[in-house]
């Protein structure tokens, strides 16, 4: 009995770890906006994200009642494409890094992913 509790509480701590240590998730256009502007050369980011339009029959009805669970519906709809525009897009370098980094965390094909070059504001 006391092995079975010793083990127990082994097996308990290495799951809890390994829970521990698991990767941070992106949940939002402003938390990967945040990330994506730390890139060196990067600088100010805005984000677009398309999803997948589903082909449910549904009644206006529907629609109109579950219209209020909008962040819900975009975490089941499927990521197809994203627009990235950003200060440092005019540097093929950057534009491509970007690319490359948004195709990883993503998990999106590289010709899904479009970036421009970001309007400077005159000050």
């Amino acid at each position: 009995m006391v092995i079975s509790l010793l083990f127990s509480e082994i097996f308990g701590l290495t799951d809890d770890v390994n829970k521990n240590t698991s990767p941070p998730e992106v949940h939002t256009k402003d938390e990967l906006s945040a990330i994506l502007e730390k890139i060196h050369g990067v600088g100010k980011v805005s984000i677009y994200f398309h999803y997948a339009e589903r082909a449910e029959n549904k009644t206006e009805s529907d629609l109109s009642f579950f219209q209020w669970t909008s962040d819900s519906k975009m975490e089941k709809e499927e990521l197809i494409g994203i627009l990235v525009v950003a200060e440092g897009a005019s540097d093929k370098r950057i534009k491509n890094n970007l690319i490359k980094t948004l195709s990883s965390v993503l998990q999106i094909s590289p010709h899904r992913i479009v970036i421009e070059e970001m309007e400077l504001e005159d000050k």
